[in-house]
């Protein structure tokens, strides 16, 4: 088994999974494990980014028959693989690993850019919203977040009636400016969760956009996280603005996918 960590460009994708007659992350990766080694394993992913979202450090398990040296299979697979996906790492892993199911946590980042002008260079990258956001409205509202909720009205659980509680570790607004170009003002929001609900992180990145436009209040968020008793009517963010971050192991010492 080995672990692999991915950096994709999912402006081009319909998401992670496979699927037939659309292009995936899995599906291209797919592929080259078959050009490369002759198998096609079953693959397990740390998470199921949206159509449009990318990752800097999506994990997968990857069970092959022949033992592969993991450098040796990075740089063959790298060199067979599309322009907009990479892998980043590989190392050996346990043969029961799970990238899903093992993992102690996620982070999750998204991007606003607040210009009134179009920024067409973030334009696959970020979400632009026009106009300034209240930065300290957006953290008070953010800070309601961390700890151990029921998200029903953030998102819904992967498994028909599963729970919709989920603990976050930790959640941040910070206010940078673009790498593109200083003046450029952005906010990244960031949340480290033990998992997430589909669509939880683009509603949280919706809610809390609201919050900075004046259009929704702090004491609105808290009551979703009251009392939620079903998914709230908040914007949900475009999947561009998405960066699955990373996922963290219990196995040290390389436990950080993301560094």
């Amino acid at each position: 088994m080995l672990r692999l960590v991915l950096e994709y460009d999912g402006s081009d994708f319909h998401g992670w999974q496979a699927q037939p007659s659309v292009r995936t992350v899995e599906g291209v990766l797919r592929e080259a494990l078959r050009q490369v080694t002759g198998e096609s394993p079953r693959l397990s992913a740390a998470g199921r980014t949206d159509a449009g979202a990318h990752s800097h450090g999506q994990v997968v398990g990857v069970p092959l028959v022949r033992e592969w040296e993991a450098e040796r299979l990075s740089s063959a697979l790298n060199a067979v693989l599309p322009g907009d996906v990479a892998v980043r790492h590989a190392e050996p892993a346990r043969d029961d690993f799970n990238a899903r199911y093992d993992a102690l946590n996620r982070t999750y980042r998204y991007v606003v850019v607040s210009r009134r002008e179009r920024a067409p260079l973030l334009r696959r990258h970020a979400w632009q919203v026009s106009g300034d956001l209240d930065a300290a409205a957006m953290r008070a509202a953010c800070a309601l977040l961390v700890g151990r909720h029921d998200f029903a009205a953030f998102g819904r659980s992967p498994r028909e009636g599963g729970s919709t509680v989920r603990t976050v570790e930790r959640a941040e607004v910070r206010r940078v400016t673009a790498p593109v170009a200083d003046e450029i003002p952005a906010h990244v929001i960031e949340v480290s969760a033990d998992a997430f609900l589909y669509g939880m992180m683009r509603a949280v990145a919706g809610a809390l956009v609201a919050v900075g436009r004046g259009r929704m209040s702090v004491e609105d968020v808290a009551a979703m996280l009251d009392g939620p008793t079903d998914r709230a009517t908040v914007t949900v963010a475009p999947a561009r603005g998405l960066h699955q971050w990373s996922v963290t192991y219990p196995a040290a010492p390389a436990a950080e996918t993301n560094t």
